[in-house]
């Protein structure tokens, strides 16, 4: 770096601006000219925010594929680390955004750095609100969530394994593909909806809707659950160790086990 600032203090003409071309690749930019008030990943929360300030936090379906790949992109534009993602994630990004949509960006930031033995620990403490997203297409790697209010996660999550130290909302582990997703708390409604492999282990209770159009995979409660349990399930199997409110009629396939001093087929 120092090379290149003395090359630049010889040539400044080497930055005109006018033949930076279009895709805005970073890297042409010299970190701002080695300004040194210029910081990565303050740019990277100001970029963030500025990219979903007009998006609507309660339409995760709709802009959850667009926000990770939007997040894959900066971990590349911005060369980051996982330290980097530590200190973006506790300190910097929460001056800029409360909670909503921040998963989904995470998850992308976090996909390209993912290796088989890495060991991520997010505390979201710092977030005054839900947060949606976390682990989108998890494919690798161990992510331990500390703290609550977390909605859409482990939504088509492909591999790997997702810890959560509380509790989780509504629609964990959608469409997931393979994996293990353990919750040491309660779950919400509509736990693996569209499942096809894959476990989910929820050691409270869950809401509603659990295993709703399943295909495969397993869901283990080792709580209570409550009304439409396996509503349209096709496959798979669910597991509930306490009591269940009712059971759907609509129910095409898989298996329901219920604990009564055994395991029970139901």
């Amino acid at each position: 770096m120092s090379q290149i600032k003395r090359i630049l203090e010889k040539k400044p003409e080497i930055l005109n601006l006018k033949r930076i071309p279009s895709q805005r690749n970073r890297k042409l930019f010299y970190q701002q000219a080695i300004k040194p008030t210029y910081d990565k990943l303050e740019e990277m929360a100001k970029e963030y925010y500025n990219f979903i300030k007009n998006l609507r936090a309660w339409e995760v379906a709709k802009h959850i594929e667009k926000i990770f790949f939007f997040g894959k992109k900066c971990a590349l534009d911005y060369e980051i680390t996982l330290s980097d993602i530590l200190l973006f994630f506790h300190q910097i990004l929460p001056k800029y955004v409360g909670g909503g949509l921040l998963g989904c960006f995470i998850s992308g930031l976090c996909h390209p750095l993912m290796k088989e033995d890495t060991y991520l620990h997010l505390n979201l403490s710092p977030y005054r609100s839900t947060i949606s997203g976390m682990g989108y297409r998890h494919h690798k790697a161990t992510l331990v969530l500390e703290g609550g209010r977390l909605y859409y996660l482990g939504v088509e999550m492909e591999s790997g394994k997702i810890e959560v130290r509380g509790n989780v909302g509504g629609y964990l582990g959608r469409w997931m593909r393979g994996g293990n997703i353990l919750i040491k708390g309660d779950g919400g409604s509509w736990v693996g909806q569209g499942m096809v492999d894959g476990k989910i282990e929820i050691e409270g209770n869950a809401k509603h809707t659990l295993g709703m159009r399943m295909q495969g995979g397993e869901i283990w409660v080792g709580g209570d659950v409550g009304f439409w349990l396996g509503e349209e399930m096709q496959g798979g199997s669910i597991w509930i160790k306490g009591g269940i409110k009712s059971i759907t009629s609509d129910r095409y396939g898989g298996e329901v086990y219920q604990w009564q001093n055994k395991w029970t087929k139901i």
